[in-house]
């Protein structure tokens, strides 16, 4: 593999990471600083060194992120093998051990694991649509639209436009500008476009495709609000740990 192509495929895999979130926060691992080392070899072999901000880390929610890890790498163009590490955790071997073989979480702990992380995957991902909706919904009221606009939207009334988004309401465009403004609409909807809704569903939806009765559009806004608030104050937190521990293991 030539020199530019090696450096494209890092690249490549730097920007794969990034859409894995922790389960708990809903944040790239690589913003939280729990990507700690990333190399590429010429024959396209990708090792990844990943950190957890405290010992004793839940080992479903790090399966979780491992497993998203391990699947979004592995599957890019150039990529011959993908091989993780997590460093500093108390199962950190044995959970090295089962990713880097492919299995599944009930396949690792196959004596204390009750299933597998399905439900709790659809429940975490439930919260983080919530969060994420209610981020977008409050970017859409600081740019114009009122609130019971939004459950009336489609799809294809939201549009990027270069670095911005316009929404088309009721025959009007409201453009949304603000540089985080921009950033949580593209997150909810990089999270609606995964679910492989069509460009004329609507805007809001939950995880099994339906939207919520109109009636109930504010109460799951304040949902998403509590999500939102539960995600930041975890994510501080983590945050404020990681950075106590890297700086114990500075030499």
């Amino acid at each position: 593999m030539a020199q530019d192509a090696q450096a494209d495929l890092k690249e490549s895999v730097l920007r794969a990471l990034s859409t894995v979130t922790d389960p708990e926060l809903d944040e790239p691992i690589t913003e939280l600083g729990f990507v700690k080392n990333l190399s590429v070899s010429e024959d396209g072999r990708v090792s990844v060194d990943l950190v957890t901000s405290t010992f004793w880390c839940s080992p479903n929610f790090v399966y979780m992120m491992l497993e998203e890890a391990r699947d979004v790498v592995s599957k890019l163009p150039g990529v011959k093998e993908m091989r993780l590490t997590l460093g500093g955790h108390h199962d950190s071997d044995r959970i090295n051990g089962a990713i880097n073989a492919g299995k599944s979480f009930s396949e690792c702990y196959d004596s204390e694991a009750r299933g597998d992380l399905v439900e709790l995957n659809k429940m975490i991902r439930n919260r983080a649509l919530r969060s994420r909706l209610y981020s977008m919904a409050a970017a859409f009221v600081r740019s114009g639209l009122v609130a019971e606009e939004i459950p009336e939207l489609s799809r294809q009334d939201v549009t990027a436009d270069g670095d911005t988004f316009v929404v088309n309401s009721r025959g009007r465009i409201v453009p949304i500008t603000d540089p985080a403004d921009v950033r949580r609409v593209a997150r909810y909807l990089s999270f609606l476009d995964g679910l492989g809704r069509t460009p004329t569903c609507l805007v809001v939806w939950d995880l099994d495709g339906n939207p919520p009765p109109e009636d109930e559009f504010i109460s799951t806004l304040i949902a998403g609000r509590l999500a939102k608030a539960n995600f930041s104050l975890n994510a501080e937190l983590c945050r404020a740990l990681l950075e106590s521990r890297l700086n114990r293991e500075e030499p």
